[in-house]
């Protein structure tokens, strides 16, 4: 189930541009340290699922207990919204594997049909989408063990006369680094950092999905969600590491397909070297493969996303309509209104596929950063209430705290250089409307934080300004203890600064 989802045309198409960007060992410095901060904030949330264990979504639980009411429910909500935009990202991603860069009639139709396919799919009764899950899943180990041979396979070849694949040719010329936007070392640095913020689309939503299968299946307490969760860290980098180094072995850095002539997204680096190497039926199967895999990828997220507004509404953070049933066990309300941000890929018809893929890419990445700075904010409370209530951890990873911190300041820094390409003058190779989806995500988080505490405060302060009925019987009322009439002066009397000075934080009610 984590595989499924996360291993998809964000690890096949993205690198491209990634790749052009940086050169291949950018590239694979690149996933490594991704991989790193990765395994950091999981590590932190299985600390806390150790000790907590919660069915409702690990990062939702934990950021309204640990943090605020009104973090968890804006990172809950910023979140479905993160998982429900990958739906038309999958689709756009699988238009520009495919070629199809410019607005035109046979784009609509096709995208239409990838939308109804994992609309289908996610109507199906619960048993059944399940096995197809694993149906799909296999399909991605298919594509990602074949299209790996096959790289390895043409690099070997190019070491004959005639071979058009130049294979590890490609790290010599041009090069292992690439330049960019500016000359000399300071371009390869920013061919570095620009590789980064390109390649996370693949790790965005790794932790909570690899914490919460491991809670999901956890049989025993404690260090089974920690053995879960550092298996599927490692098999998730074996195959990105994998993955990532034949990708280099495809395609030289300045071929103008991978980001479609300085636009945006552009061909994976498999679908170039297939189609240069003129081997018949290979580049059919190779782009065959990498498209369902798109399918399958965005079939799930749909179902990630219509799982997790139904799992909102019954711990009573979302509207009860959600979480409605049929009677195959499919909240349908909540798969339709997420299905809903599908049709942004219609974009596509106003302007290039390519620039719409970095759109969406930069805002459901800064929505995965957000995450991740209040999950780690969330562990480092946590760590304190344990310090404090003198609790002994039974399950404690070995580079905590100290990766949390390390994978803090480098989410931090991720912020600030996705919000900063909006600050860049259009220069060859980077559009600064880039930065402009960020912004949205960064403020609809405040938006929906604020919005939360202002709703909260006012209806708190309606419940305090409410009048006290008294209701008189005549005479009776002199019968009326002396303490009682003492203790409703005093209460009408209180000023509204004491009340809220004397009500805890966590008392507030997570529903409003």
């Amino acid at each position: 189930m984590t595989v499924g989802p996360t291993l998809g045309t964000g690890l096949f198409v993205g690198t491209g541009q990634a790749l052009a960007a940086g050169g291949p060992a950018s590239l694979i410095i690149t996933y490594v340290f991704i991989s790193a901060m990765t395994y950091c904030v999981t590590t932190a949330v299985a600390e806390i699922s150790t000790h907590s264990i919660t069915r409702n979504g690990a990062m939702l639980a934990h950021n309204y207990h640990y943090t605020s009411n009104h973090v968890g429910f804006a990172i809950a909500y910023l979140r479905w919204i993160g998982l429900s935009l990958l739906v038309p990202f999958e689709v756009t991603a699988g238009m520009v594997h495919l070629g199809l860069w410019e607005p035109s009639a046979s784009l609509a139709l096709r995208m239409g049909g990838m939308m109804s396919v994992i609309f289908f799919f996610n109507m199906l009764p619960e048993k059944f989408f399940r096995r197809s899950q694993t149906f799909f899943t296999g399909i991605k180990f298919l594509a990602t063990i074949g299209l790996a041979t096959i790289s390895f396979y043409l690099a070997i070849r190019a070491s004959q006369p005639g071979a058009v694949v130049g294979g590890f040719e490609y790290w010599a010329n041009p090069g292992p680094f690439a330049e960019f936007l500016l000359l000399g070392d300071l371009g390869r640095f920013l061919g570095f950092l620009f590789c980064i913020l390109c390649s996370t689309i693949s790790f965005v939503f790794l932790p909570e999905l690899t914490v919460q299968v491991a809670e999901d299946h956890d049989s025993e307490p404690g260090n089974s969600i920690f053995r879960r969760t550092r298996n599927s860290n490692l098999i998730m980098f074996i195959l990105y590491m994998l993955s990532t180094l034949t990708t280099t072995l495809m395609a030289p850095y300045d071929d103008l397909r991978l980001n479609n002539s300085f636009i945006g997204a552009g061909l994976s680096p498999y679908m170039v070297g297939l189609v240069d190497s003129k081997i018949r039926l290979v580049p059919a199967v190779g782009g065959g493969l990498i498209f369902l895999s798109s399918v399958a990828s965005g079939r799930s997220f749909l179902n990630l996303a219509s799982r997790m507004l139904s799992t909102m509404a019954e711990t009573g953070h979302a509207p009860a309509l959600f979480m409605i049933r049929n009677r195959w066990n499919v909240p349908y309300m909540s798969v339709a209104i997420s299905a809903g941000f599908t049709w942004l890929c219609f974009l596509c018809m106003v302007i290039s596929s390519s620039e719409v893929y970095n759109y969406l890419m930069f805002f459901i990445t800064t929505i995965g950063y957000v995450s991740w700075v209040c999950s780690l904010v969330a562990y480092l409370r946590f760590r304190r209430v344990v310090k404090k209530s003198e609790i002994m951890p039974l399950h404690r990873s070995f580079i905590q705290p100290f990766g949390t911190y390390f994978a803090l300041g480098g989410t931090v820094l991720l912020i600030m250089l996705n919000l900063s390409q909006i600050m860049v003058a259009p220069r060859h190779g980077l559009n600064p409307l880039n930065g402009i989806p960020a912004h949205i995500a960064l403020n609809m988080f405040g938006l929906l934080y604020g919005g939360h505490r202002l709703v909260v405060a006012v209806r708190k302060k309606a419940t305090r300004l409410e009048p006290h009925v008294v209701e008189y019987r005549g005479d009776e009322d002199e019968d009326q203890p002396q303490d009682q009439v003492i203790e409703m002066e005093e209460t009408q009397g209180r000023r509204p600064e004491d009340e809220l000075s004397t009500t805890p934080t966590h008392a507030v009610n997570s529903r409003g």
